[in-house]
């Protein structure tokens, strides 16, 4: 294998996972620089709420921690604390303009505690000591002020829960030693706790210390009346009864929840929260319309499309991919091949004229047939006549045509699909296309047509909002998990109504056994859906991880075979970590659930890691001549630049023979920079020199 966990690699390169540390458990200081940084006290504040809350208004804070300053004023001390902040640093730790964030470069030794217990690492939870900020005070910002005694309760309650969790499974263990060091933590943690000495009276008489467990039911009596005026509750009396009788059981093994989780998460079974939506829908279907679903990622635009598609009758799906942009006509080739693969009559019949235009992006349609480049629109024309009457003839029968996240789409792929739509939809020959895209990443040409459309009523534009209350709860009760229908509340102030942030919650409050204990004391900011995706990946086997991590990088290239090669290991042993991937709901067969998933699992990478998977992508990929673009843009990431250039210029050769100069002139210029800087001045000036003119 190439390497070990993530993690155990980097330490072996000497690279650390974060560039720098954030200390605000029991003081405030900043790890990075050669001697630690003591934090001032509303730097101390501004990085210690921006680790635990996430992304913030920036003079929304400022006037938390100027309340008596007027807004100008309350502004220009923020710009002037972030400036010094980065003077100090060297580095740009706080992101952003008016929303700003805290580089993931920094870790967070508060946010590292809660991960820890969500992650059920209760042990390393506890090492963490400290109250929140040490013994700063902010009584002269007091929303602020509440806002670190409120953070300060919660931290104290996850510590609280680590111990009572770590005793709970030692004591399953059969460690009494070690469930007493945790039951006695929980105690100094929650002195007031009767909860407490019950524990410690029962670990004492198991561990054959009748006398200690009457001590502490004694104390006890005594912390109530002084601090309750009360006396011991039943089930304390009944206890300490047990003890004197020598009654006292062991506590029967609980078994661990297991990681699979149930398929009703991953595809909740009733689409709710859409009828208005699907109305229009209708109204647009009947008038033979475009229609173009846009929405945040994770607000249901996917499960949207397939329902009211699937009530239409047959459909077929083009599903573009993280990549697919930089390789034209990926997205078109892609499903094409699939198409050919299900119905060989397609590619056999094609007419020669339309087998020679194809093998321009499919070479195998003519085998040692060099085909000679484009040279004017008439014959770029004539390829598209090609590629739209294929594309009809894949699509007859169907109903509608779909194509899922648009905005991964590559332009040339598109301009086949508009060019088809335009030829033969108003004869009646083309289904109906339905269309999903992320709010605000419709692209260039795709965006102007579909507006143009839009314009001349043969498009509908459908914009998604996130569900409200009502539908949170009617969605948590459809999933048929005990304790969920209870958090329709909590659920949609955490999420916004996002779905796939209400599932991903779902999914790490099964995982972590707190759904049916009620709302958790803390969970990461709201809206932030990466580190509940996280908590997941942590709980990867080795292999899995890597697995995830390869796929995350490969994108449209990800085959089992090409992770074997990437990692050094047989295929064959991908059967473990793919079930693993598949009941973690992190796969569905090779591919991500959801590419808020994908982008966790890359976000998760350390750079140094990255770069290796990025260097060997490119060697496995040259080897299997996949597109110029791709392999170039693997060597780019891995930091080998110079190697990238004869992919770049092939690339640039490809788009000329198609015509596509805006797309050759790129791939041209970017590797006459990246020769300049190599010092080749002369051979960036000829490559600079074949930039095709406009």
């Amino acid at each position: 294998m190439v390497f070990e966990q993530s993690r155990l690699f980097l330490t072996r390169q000497g690279v650390d996972v974060a560039d720098w540390r954030l200390e605000v458990l029991g003081g405030a200081r900043l790890q990075g620089l050669a001697e630690p940084l003591e934090l001032q006290r509303r730097v101390a504040a501004v990085l210690a709420w921006l680790a635990l809350e996430g992304p913030t208004p920036k003079y929304r804070l400022a006037g938390m921690l100027w309340p008596g300053s007027g807004e100008d004023t309350a502004r220009n001390n923020m710009r002037q604390l972030l400036r010094r902040l980065r003077v100090a640093t060297g580095a740009d730790l706080v992101l952003g303009g008016d929303v700003i964030s805290l580089s993931e470069r920094v870790a967070t030794d508060a946010v590292e505690l809660e991960g820890h217990v969500f992650a059920g690492r209760h042990a390393q939870a506890l090492s963490l000591a400290g109250s929140l900020l040490g013994t700063l005070d902010f009584d002269d910002c007091p929303d602020f002020d509440a806002w670190v005694l409120r953070a300060r309760e919660q931290l104290e309650a996850l510590r609280r829960r680590a111990a009572s969790a770590e005793a709970d499974t030692r004591e399953q263990q059969g460690d009494l030693a070690g469930a007493l060091h945790f039951a006695e933590r929980l105690l100094v943690l929650d002195p007031l706790s009767e909860e407490a000495y019950r524990r410690l009276m029962r670990l004492h008489y198991l561990s054959g210390d009748r006398m200690a467990a009457l001590s502490f039911f004694e104390r006890c009596q005594r912390m109530l009346r002084e601090e309750y005026d009360a006396t011991p509750h039943p089930d304390t009396l009944a206890l300490a009864r047990d003890v004197e009788r020598g009654q006292v059981r062991p506590r029967a093994a609980v078994s661990k929840p297991g990681r699979t989780l149930p398929l009703s998460v991953l595809r909740p079974p009733v689409l709710v929260g859409r009828a208005r939506e699907w109305v229009r829908m209708e109204a647009a279907w009947q008038s033979k319309q475009l229609i173009l679903l846009l929405a945040e990622a994770g607000v249901g635009k996917t499960r949207l499309l397939h329902d009211f598609a699937a009530s239409k009758g047959p459909f077929m799906e083009f599903s573009a991919r993280p990549g697919d942009a930089d390789v034209p006509y990926s997205l078109y080739v892609r499903h094409l091949r699939e198409c050919f693969s299900a119905r060989p009559e397609l590619a056999r019949g094609l007419e020669p004229w339309i087998r020679r235009e194809l093998a321009r992006v499919m070479p195998e349609l003519a085998p040692g047939e060099e085909i000679p480049p484009m040279r004017n629109e008439g014959e770029r024309v004539r390829c598209l006549d090609a590629y739209s009457e294929v594309l009809r003839r894949c699509t007859e029968g169907m109903a509608s045509l779909l194509c899922d996240d648009l905005q991964f789409a590559d332009p040339a792929s598109l301009e086949v699909g508009a060019y088809a739509h335009s030829r033969f939809q108003e004869a009646g020959t083309f289904p109906v296309i339905i269309d999903c895209c992320r709010s605000g990443e419709l692209r260039g040409d795709a965006l102007v047509i579909t507006k143009r459309l839009e314009a001349a009523g043969l498009a509908l534009i459908l914009e998604l909002e996130p569900l409200p209350l009502e539908s949170v709860g009617e969605l948590l009760e459809s999933l048929a998990l005990p304790g969920a229908s209870s958090l329709t509340g909590e659920m949609t102030r955490y999420t916004g109504g996002n779905p796939l942030f209400i599932t991903e919650t779902l999914k790490h409050l099964m995982e972590s056994g707190s759904l049916e204990r009620g709302w958790p004391e803390r969970l990461p900011p709201p809206g932030r859906v990466r580190p509940l995706i996280q908590h997941r990946l942590e709980r990867l086997s080795p292999l899995a991880l890597q697995l995830a991590q390869v796929a995350a990088l490969a994108l449209m290239e990800f085959t089992l075979e090409l992770a074997g090669e990437v990692l050094e290991v047989s295929p064959l042993s991908f059967a473990e970590p793919l079930r693993e991937l598949e009941a973690a709901q992190i796969f569905r067969g090779e591919r991500f659930t959801h590419d808020l998933v994908l982008e966790a699992v890359r976000g998760s990478l350390p750079a140094a890691l990255g770069a290796l998977l990025h260097r060997r992508l490119a060697q496995q990929l040259e080897k299997r001549r996949a597109a110029p673009t791709i392999i170039a843009l693997h060597w780019l990431e891995g930091g080998e630049s110079r190697r990238a250039v004869p992919f770049l210029l092939a690339a640039a050769q490809a788009d000329e023979a198609h015509l596509r100069r805006a797309e050759a002139s790129t791939s041209y210029a970017r590797a006459a920079s990246i020769l300049e800087s190599a010092g080749e001045v002369e051979e960036a000036a000829r490559v600079r020199n074949r930039v095709p003119s406009a």
